[in-house]
């Protein structure tokens, strides 16, 4: 049996800054993917990413073939596609959209050059359990069949959303499945267009439930004349494929007429707060398996990768400590969850406002300015709605026609703050953490806007 001292499941964004930050700390560590080797990185999603996620875990920049395009400014449009918010200005906003492939390709590389250990061509089984403690994985080696396993200190579930590995584990500090409410189903192609973009610079956002209920349509540059366009929709909601609703939109939307289509795909994303505990006995999750993204548009690169180097510093102390229960992992939890956890968690209640208002109100709120670009950028922030008395009275003046809208929005500002609030003093102890989930649990159950 293979040995090392940590185990990484997936070789994604989330996957390979893990496995990185890990050999750099001295760990011997040992990455599998289901993927061949070339195409590592190749992933149905938006593509885009902040620069601030960068900024913050010190991985370098994208740079050449790795950029499609760089993104300085958005535009938030209501159904009607009229008096939308323009986003522009926001330092923590700018950022790219990247070449997903070749963007992936330099993860790996950069793990391995730090000393990972990469297998491709392997699909992960099974834990291997000694009591409630995971100690390694039985994986199948694709190319040959051959079965095999590792023994690890610690493994890590970077494998995404679906929990595939995270269900065979029967602990109660795993959330072993997801509700459907909380999964966007998307469909996404990239575009040449009949004719350059006016700026190609500006991503394009648009909501209702026109061209897709209870989610969004994007339309993100890729290029002066390329972009990647699709439409997610919250699952289980009995509303139709997102493929379906796909093409109503690129059939009626003007931009996109007589375009030539690159390439498509669907796939499906978590739209909710982080998992209770990313951690259990001898296991952490990361990444879109952790369920660390954006809930407004289910992006998670940037979030996986803070949650990597976390977990990365995290996991050498537990192993140079011999404590690789939960208890001695749960440094990660308080890192993660008190801090970039709480900007993701109180999205999750911005997210539910949107979904709950209907069209006619959205429009409504996007002509009378109840809704400004800097509430999104607060919002992005982990800030909440922050609405002053000052601010209240000029909306209740513009608003005046819909009074039961501005209830909502000072509703939703107010649970925005206890989740963060709740987030920032996520418990120090596993011994807290029913305690602490049933309040957010509280939380979430308030935030019902119709």
């Amino acid at each position: 049996m293979k040995r090392a001292d940590v185990v990484v499941i997936g070789a994604g964004s989330a996957g390979s800054v893990t496995a990185r930050r890990c050999s750099e700390m001295g760990l011997k560590t040992v990455l599998l993917d289901r993927k061949p080797r070339f195409l590592i990185g190749q992933k149905v999603c938006g593509d885009e990413i902040s620069r601030s996620h960068f900024d913050a875990t010190g991985i370098d920049y994208p740079q050449y073939d790795e950029i499609s395009s760089s993104i300085s400014g958005a535009d938030v449009y209501p159904p009607n596609l009229e008096n939308e918010l323009r986003v522009r200005g926001w330092a923590e906003f700018d950022g790219w959209t990247v070449h997903r492939l070749n963007f992936g390709q330099r993860l790996l590389n950069d793990a391995m050059r730090s000393g990972v250990e990469f297998h491709s061509d392997c699909h992960v089984t099974r834990p291997i359990m000694r009591g409630e403690q995971v100690v390694g994985v039985e994986y199948k080696d694709l190319s040959n069949k051959e079965e095999l396993s590792i023994s690890s200190k610690l493994v890590v579930d970077a494998s995404g959303f679906a929990g595939v590995f995270r269900s065979k584990i029967d602990n109660d500090l795993i959330e072993a499945s997801i509700e459907k409410e909380d999964v966007a189903l998307c469909y996404r192609e990239i575009i040449r267009l009949k004719s350059p973009l006016a700026e190609p610079e500006v991503a394009r956002v648009l909501l209702g439930g026109k061209y897709a209920p209870s989610g969004y349509a994007w339309v993100f540059p890729k290029g002066e004349q390329e972009v990647n366009v699709g439409v997610g929709i919250t699952g289980g909601q009995g509303k139709g494929s997102p493929k379906s609703y796909y093409f109503k939109f690129r059939d009626e939307y003007p931009l996109l007429f007589d375009s030539e289509v690159l390439d498509s795909g669907g796939g499906a994303v978590p739209v909710r707060r982080p998992i209770k505990s990313l951690v259990a006995d001898g296991i952490a999750f990361v990444g879109d398996a952790a369920l660390q993204v954006n809930p407004i548009h289910g992006g998670g690169i940037g979030a996986g990768m803070r949650a990597g180097i976390i977990l990365g510093e995290v996991a050498k102390r537990a192993i140079a400590r011999r404590e690789l229960t939960a208890k001695g992992l749960w440094h990660y939890n308080m890192r993660f969850q008190s801090g970039f956890g709480q900007r993701l968690a109180s999205l999750e209640i911005f997210k539910r406002l949107l979904q709950d208002v209907t069209d006619e109100e959205m429009d409504f709120g996007f002509e009378k300015r109840l809704l400004e670009a800097d509430d999104l950028m607060a919002a992005n922030r982990g800030d909440g709605l922050s609405l002053s008395p000052l601010d209240k009275l000029k909306r209740v003046k513009r608003g005046i026609g819909k009074i039961g809208l501005l209830r909502k929005l000072q509703s939703a500002a107010t649970l925005m703050k206890k989740m963060s609030a709740a987030y920032k003093n996520y418990p120090s102890h596993l011994s807290g953490l029913d305690e602490w989930n049933n309040q957010i649990l509280e939380i979430v159950n308030q935030a019902v806007f119709r």
